[in-house]
């Protein structure tokens, strides 16, 4: 059985911060999640409409939700989540039921 968990969520930018900016500060934040225990892939889309949909491919939930909570408290992550309009946000965990 697969235990792999698939972190999904979506959100909007906080007003003036362009796609460049953001994923520049994505990709800085990608150090900080190579080091997260479980960490497997990680992918960011916009959609037309200028919403975020962003993908982590984790080893199972205990890695995500661990990794999420020491990213909360890390400095370094603090700018990328800087430039998300938390109204906007929402998060959710998917166990992985077929991967091809």
């Amino acid at each position: 059985m697969n235990s792999n968990v698939l972190e999904i969520s979506s959100y909007s930018l906080v007003p003036g911060i362009d796609e460049h900016q953001f994923v520049r500060a994505a990709d800085d934040t990608m150090g900080i999640l190579r080091r997260q225990r479980g960490f497997l892939a990680r992918s960011i889309a916009r959609a037309e409409n200028g919403r975020w949909t962003e993908i982590v491919h984790w080893l199972d939930r205990d890695s995500a939700r661990t990794a999420s909570e020491r990213l909360a408290a890390n400095p370094d992550a603090a700018a990328f989540s800087a430039l998300i309009d938390r109204p906007t946000f929402e998060r959710g965990y998917y166990p992985v039921a077929y991967s091809g």
